[in-house]
């Protein structure tokens, strides 16, 4: 997978995915700013007590202008997602 949404003068970014990669799942999330950072805490809420208790398993901490890059790039890529999915509904509807 290659990075290509920067000019062309630039230098391309190669990106290497171990096809053993991890995948998690987490349905909380925290963020916290502080000077020139931005901390993101992910965590599971406990199955037997959902209300009561958060197990926090991972801290990740971005650079304030890296912190910008991701919401910039979130948001880009859920709109492209959301488009496909408008564009998929639409076919299926007139293929009914």
């Amino acid at each position: 997978m290659e990075q290509s949404n920067k000019p062309e003068n630039e230098e391309k970014i190669q990106i290497h995915i171990s096809p053993d990669l991890d995948y998690v799942y987490r349905d909380m999330i925290n963020i916290f700013v502080g000077n020139g950072d931005v901390l993101f805490e992910f965590g599971n809420h406990h199955r037997s007590l959902p209300d009561h208790h958060v197990r926090i398993t991972e801290r990740i901490v971005l650079s304030v202008p890296n912190a910008y890059d991701l919401l910039q790039r979130l948001n880009k890529t859920l709109q492209d997602a959301q488009a496909r999915l408008q564009e998929q509904i639409k076919a299926q509807h007139q293929n009914q």
